[in-house]
């Protein structure tokens, strides 16, 4: 009798851990797909020859017709505070899950590639420091957060 207590007490608590491992490795999953949703959000901005200011939003239907229902993106484009240059561009991969709403997001700098884009820059400046000297010859800088709204 004694014997099977004990059984019936380690069935329970190894239930319990598969059901945990099997939502920690969905979750992971989750976050996989979103932070591969953002690179891709961050490539098509990164291809434009050079990022437009403002904000936009969007889904994943045109991209992945029909593969993730449940995700949706927003991204920023804002002037750098140091130079005219250099935009940072933010890009935020949501889904929900059941009633949470979960986010990823990554954040990159985007430099002026040559003359006319580094001119256009200055044009499009709000009158911020005009601090030019630097290398404006790649993108980097790229960072990643999770989190939960």
């Amino acid at each position: 009798m004694v014997a099977i207590a004990i059984l019936a007490t380690v069935l329970v608590v190894l239930l319990e851990n598969h059901g945990s491992s099997m939502r920690l490795s969905q979750r992971s999953r989750q976050v996989s797909v979103a932070i591969n949703l953002a690179k891709d959000v961050m490539t098509e901005i990164e291809i434009q020859s050079w990022p437009e200011l403002g904000a936009e939003t969007g889904n994943f239907e045109e991209m992945y017709p029909g593969l993730y229902p449940d995700y949706w993106w927003e991204s920023v484009v804002e002037e750098n505070a140091w130079w005219t240059y250099v935009r940072e561009v933010t890009v935020r991969v949501l889904w929900r899950n059941g009633l949470q709403t979960h986010n990823v997001e990554i954040i990159q700098f985007v430099a002026a590639m040559d003359v006319e884009q580094q001119n256009l820059a200055e044009e499009e400046s709000s009158g911020g420091d005009d601090d030019t000297s630097g290398d404006a010859s790649s993108t980097g800088g790229a960072t990643a957060t999770g989190g939960e709204e």
